[in-house]
């Protein structure tokens, strides 16, 4: 009896030994052809080059309509890069508005119609207009994109499906004016002494990106103009460039 006991003990381990490995056969099976299925993937690059040897993690990017005078739309482009083999022609990806985080409302800014990933090419860019309307002068508004999973692409990097832009038309000092802009530059902001900056130098939006020898250009652009108009600020005090 003992005997015939441990016999059927062995069967019963075979057996469960043997539907052990083919739920592991199955699982790895589809877990292949998930992978296979998901041979390209996207996300968003959110590094940026702000010196020949350092990056920065952008994670939300702004903009203020009172720093481009004379603007009623801003276009912003986020990069988006490609995890796989190129492609042979234009590809249409799936991105979102996440609504929870979200304050924007849809009359402050538009999305492409169709957005399609180019054939060939290892990165694209998903292009976001902001649209300046009067509700803009009164508080700052969020909006918050997020790629999700389509039938062509799968996700990449896990912390990288989301974009946020925060604007207004409030006046707020841009955040290219840092501590350094203000010792060598352009001396203490004021949105006065903004506007002169844009007086000053046709085209101008930003001091990033620039070389040294072009921000010394604008900061002696704007003191020239200040004399030559004799520009001073809102309370009178004379308008002051520390730039030589």
């Amino acid at each position: 009896i003992v005997a015939g006991i441990m016999k059927n003990k062995d069967r019963i381990y075979t057996l469960l030994l043997g539907l052990f490995a083919a739920l592991c056969l199955e699982s790895c099976d589809k877990q292949e052809i998930e992978t296979y299925h998901a041979d390209r993937s996207l996300f968003f690059e959110r590094w940026k080059q702000t010196s020949a040897t350092a990056r920065e993690r952008i994670d939300t990017v702004g903009y203020s309509f009172s720093h481009y005078v004379g603007e009623t739309e801003l276009t912003h482009e986020f990069q988006i890069k490609l995890i796989g083999a190129l492609l042979e022609e234009d590809t249409e990806y799936k991105v979102i508005v996440v609504d929870s985080l979200t304050t924007a409302t849809e009359d402050q800014y538009s999305l492409p119609k169709k957005t399609m990933f180019r054939k060939g090419e290892a990165s694209d860019v998903l292009p976001v207009t902001l649209k300046k309307v009067p509700s803009l002068k009164d508080k700052q508004v969020y909006l918050t994109l997020r790629l999700v999973a389509n039938e062509n692409f799968g996700l990449g990097y896990t912390g990288y499906s989301d974009v946020k832009i925060r604007f207004n038309d409030q006046n707020v000092i841009p955040l290219w004016w840092t501590q350094e802009v203000t010792d060598a530059y352009l001396g203490k902001y004021s949105f006065k002494k903004l506007e002169t900056v844009i007086a000053a130098n046709e085209g101008f939006t930003t001091f990033e990106g620039l070389s040294d020898t072009e921000k010394r250009k604008i900061a002696l652009n704007t003191k020239a103009y200040i004399l030559a108009n004799n520009i001073k600020e809102e309370n009178g005090d004379p308008m002051e460039i520390p730039m030589y």
